[in-house]
């Protein structure tokens, strides 16, 4: 097996997919650019936790289970206990 396939399948050992599926690209722009080896790292790094960064808010999103069509008109902004929020510190104690 070549270097190139016995690294990728590490990759997808620690399942680091963001690295994974942009590898070849970046070790071509280091050879192109001339990049250090830390600099080429700092790249695939950034590739992975942005990777991870998009995958979680993904599932933050789809967990919430928003409604798509809701916009800000549609939301009802007459608050039902006007004292609560007349005294901020109120307010706080019975949030948190």
């Amino acid at each position: 097996m070549s270097n190139l396939a016995d690294l990728k399948q590490q990759l997808k050992s620690l399942k680091l997919s963001g690295t994974l599926d942009t590898l070849e690209i970046r070790i071509m722009e280091a050879a192109q650019n001339q990049l250090s080896f830390t600099e080429m790292l700092s790249m695939i790094l950034a590739d992975e936790l942005e990777t991870r960064r998009n995958r979680r808010l993904q599932r933050l999103i789809t967990n919430a289970r928003l409604e798509s069509d809701k916009t800000i008109e549609s939301f009802d902004l007459h608050l039902t206990n006007q004292s609560t929020f007349s005294n901020p510190s109120t307010y706080y104690m019975q949030v948190y």
